[in-house]
């Protein structure tokens, strides 16, 4: 038979109530709520809130959690994968107060269940689950001190010298001939050139810096060209 629990399982967005009483018909609101209550107290299905309203989706994670509120943030940090995902984001989205979900992160970090991780693009200090490994653009390379900081400085000087020469390389009155175009070891080896930087940049760390001038729209990208975004 059919039960609610296999209708919730079966959705991966998770369903609302009136989905609920649209595929059970037969089903009163109020047995309808008993047995949510009911997967709910034996941790077999996820609450949440939305915009749209209360959503309720299978709970697929082992771990236990202390409270339902740091369930929410593992869930949330979950969700985005490697690309991780920022404190503030989490606070909107989860709808806690910010001092809870600082202490929430703290705990979650101090049992390993997630890391937080320095974005070189988004500038700031972003969360993942413990075990993942980072998209290409957060946290590891030449542009982090000792102390694991972001060298911001040394960051937008590589930015400005690379976008300067870009610049100076396709200055023309209009679209210069694709040909023509730069492409990343083409900046690459004008920094070698002009030793901007006592660390040996590889093309994947310039790669990572036109990508972030592609990210502030300063850059467009065109196949493996890069031109002004006038």
């Amino acid at each position: 038979m059919f039960s609610i629990l296999d209708f919730i399982s079966s959705k991966d967005s998770g369903v609302t109530t009136q989905e609920i009483q649209n595929e059970f018909k037969d089903m009163s609101l109020q047995d309808i709520v008993v047995e949510i209550n009911n997967l709910h107290t034996d941790s077999l299905i996820d609450v949440f809130k939305t915009k749209g309203g209360i959503v309720y989706r299978r709970n697929t994670e082992p771990q236990s959690f202390s409270t339902p509120e740091e369930k929410i943030i593992y869930l949330l940090i979950k969700e985005v994968g490697v690309e991780g995902i920022w404190i503030k984001d989490i606070r909107t989205k989860s709808g806690l107060h910010q001092n809870l979900v600082t202490k929430l992160l703290k705990t979650l970090e101090q049992r390993l269940l997630i890391k937080s991780v320095k974005s070189i693009k988004q500038n700031r200090k972003v969360y993942m689950l413990y075990d993942a490994i980072p998209s290409d653009d957060l946290g590891d390379g030449p542009w982090f001190t000792q102390e694991a900081e972001l060298d911001t400085g040394f960051v937008d000087a590589i930015k400005n010298v690379a976008y300067e020469w870009i610049l100076n390389s396709t200055r023309s009155d209009g679209l210069p001939p694709f040909e023509s175009l730069p492409e990343v070891k083409h900046v690459h080896a004008f920094l070698l050139r002009a030793e901007i930087s006592s660390v040996i940049l590889t093309l994947d760390d310039v790669k990572r810096i036109l990508d972030i001038l592609v990210y502030e729209r300063k850059l467009i990208q065109l196949d493996q060209k890069y031109f002004l975004n006038k």
